[in-house]
């Protein structure tokens, strides 16, 4: 029964990683469907109420580096003191790791550059995938799981799920809203930092508890 769990799995990851590799390539080559798709979703986006779009500027910058690198640290401390040491290190290799890695790679491949029409914040560097985007999604994931591998009620599994989907979905309308990513780079960013979770959770599935255990040596 597990087996077949994990097979489905496996399959609609990987249809959603090909997915990605088209949209990818899409973005890459300047298609007119992805231009369609970013003006539909940023011009209303950008018409928003004033107190929204004051609001997502200050959410934003809790995706900035800092930011994150602050948060990762203080979560994964919190995992040791509470003996899961396992959990703190597939947390911080995730988010500091393959979110941050993973996402600057594909962004010198597809060196979009970012939009200009629209600005709220400053920001230099490429805009292909959405970095902020790729990490919070990496992080709440993680999060996710080790919710999942540790909790035992189903009802909060399903509030803490919900909560996250809420935190990864304003995290990527703040970055279009300030004017700093197209719609097309943030759900970019979803997708790969969806797929990196996953990859992450089904090589580790099975070592992602309790503490790491050290043996000894004997003199």
């Amino acid at each position: 029964m597990t087996q077949k769990i994990w097979h489905r799995r496996d399959l609609a990851m990987s249809g959603l990683a090909l997915i990605w590799l088209a949209w990818s390539i899409a973005v890459w080559q300047h298609a007119a469907a992805i231009t369609w798709f970013d003006q539909a979703i940023a011009l209303p986006l950008h018409h928003s109420p004033q107190w929204f779009q004051t609001m997502m500027v200050n959410y934003t910058h809790l995706g900035d580096p800092h930011s994150i690198t602050l948060i990762t640290a203080i979560v994964g401390l919190g995992l040791i003191f509470a003996r899961q040491s396992k959990a703190a290190a597939f947390f911080w290799l995730n988010t500091w790791g393959l979110a941050g890695y993973g996402n600057y790679f594909i962004k010198q491949l597809i060196q979009r550059p970012r939009p200009t029409a629209w600005r709220l914040v400053q920001i230099g560097g490429y805009s292909y995938p959405s970095g902020h985007s790729t990490t919070t999604t990496v992080l709440i994931g993680s999060l996710l799981v080790i919710a999942y591998d540790l909790l035992k009620n189903q009802q909060l599994k399903r509030w803490l799920f919900g909560l996250g989907i809420a935190i990864i979905l304003l995290m990527m309308i703040s970055r279009i809203i300030v004017g700093v990513h197209y719609p097309s780079d943030t759900l970019g960013g979803l997708m790969l930092g969806t797929c990196l979770t996953y990859l992450s959770a089904r090589l580790t599935h099975g070592h992602r508890h309790g503490n790491f255990k050290f043996k000894r040596q004997s003199h």
